[in-house]
């Protein structure tokens, strides 16, 4: 999970207007490159968590069900 909060409301970067609230993005939303920029932006603050859900180990996915299935890939 990406979360990137700006300095002023409005503030572009990589396409996106970003908010002085809080926003979550999907690991996935934005490339390496568009989040090196992100992140060397002064105006942007940035954190990346790799928070696992309840019940899961690493490598692990939930199927529909909640169930974790092992050795599954991301």
């Amino acid at each position: 999970m990406i979360t990137i909060t700006s300095q002023k409301e409005g503030f572009r970067r990589c396409g996106v207007a970003h908010s002085v609230s809080p926003k979550q993005y999907a690991d996935n939303r934005f490339s390496k490159a568009e989040l090196a920029v992100l992140k060397a932006e002064p105006m942007l603050k940035v954190t990346v968590s790799t928070e696992e859900k309840p019940g899961e180990k690493s490598g692990e996915k939930s199927n529909a069900n909640g169930k974790a299935k092992k050795g599954a890939k991301e």
